[in-house]
């Protein structure tokens, strides 16, 4: 054990990170809150326990820069660390919560902030498990208030489409993939240990059910339901962590960020966005 610094935070501060009297200047200019939900779960020998954490942090830090430029302020509501992980928990550390329990955690999250004063409310993952009770929990809290909007942004559909101009493998990258370290080498280089990385890649036949173009959680119209991570890779991990570089990470995390602030900006705020610009 040491005292060394682990990581740092870049701005804006997020909600946790604020004083009430902050916070209460800050809802005078906005209502909106960026949500962030990660999880706690294996991501192989070489990414943090936290990786979808962070990358959910990241993904609302990044979106929150992009809309102030756009002068649409929002806020950038606490990390949820745990999600609904059970077909991960045939590996160490991996906490999981029950659809049930996660739905009610965010209901009565999204409630105490509206007695705060936020109004609109945009879930963004970086646990793509998540995406259903996410769903359930957005009409949960919009049944529940007369006036609250609630809506999901899952990324890794517009992300997916061009993710071939961005990674380097040939291959389909998955969970602790290229593409997930990548973005972990950009906000927590030393976090990652690339040198305990292995190559596994899955039969393509297996991999179209757990990360296909198919797949709702890709863009997809089927939703295949996981049993045990642990059936496709013994490792917690799919793909090759070895080809990760931060400058694919920075490319992937601009497309979510586009993506995200596009989305708000439309919906949230009224302006005229082309959603059908280029994300790269």
């Amino acid at each position: 054990m040491s005292e060394d610094i682990v990581y740092s935070q870049k701005g804006p501060p997020a909600l946790p990170e604020m004083t009430g009297p902050e916070l209460e200047e800050r809802l005078k200019e906005s209502r909106v809150l960026l949500l962030p939900f990660g999880a706690t779960e294996a991501h192989g020998a070489h990414l943090p326990l936290g990786t979808d954490t962070y990358e959910a942090r990241e993904n609302c830090r990044r979106a929150a820069l992009r809309l102030d430029e756009r002068g649409c302020p929002v806020v950038i509501g606490p990390e949820i660390p745990f999600g609904t992980s059970s077909f991960h928990m045939g590996f160490v550390g991996t906490i999981s919560l029950s659809a049930t329990t996660f739905i009610a955690l965010t209901k009565e999250i999204c409630l105490s902030l509206y007695a705060s004063g936020f109004r609109h409310f945009a879930f963004v993952h970086g646990h793509d498990g998540n995406l259903p009770g996410m769903m359930v929990a957005a009409q949960e809290v919009v049944d529940a208030t007369d006036d609250a909007e609630v809506m999901v942004l899952n990324w890794l559909a517009p992300l997916s489409a061009v993710y071939h101009h961005i990674q380097t493998s040939k291959r389909m990258e998955g969970h602790g993939g290229e593409g997930e370290t990548s973005r972990i080498l950009v906000t927590h280089p030393g976090l990652v240990k690339l040198e305990r990385s292995v190559r596994h890649h899955v039969d393509p036949e297996k991999m179209r059910k757990v990360q296909g173009p198919e797949h709702v959680k890709t863009g997809g119209g089927i939703f295949y339901a996981t049993r045990r991570y642990r059936e496709h890779t013994p490792y917690g991990h799919i793909g090759d962590p070895a080809l990760a570089s931060a400058s694919t990470g920075e490319r992937g995390y601009d497309v979510v960020a586009e993506w995200i602030s596009r989305v708000v900006a439309r919906d949230y705020f009224g302006q005229d966005v082309d959603m059908d610009a280029p994300l790269l």
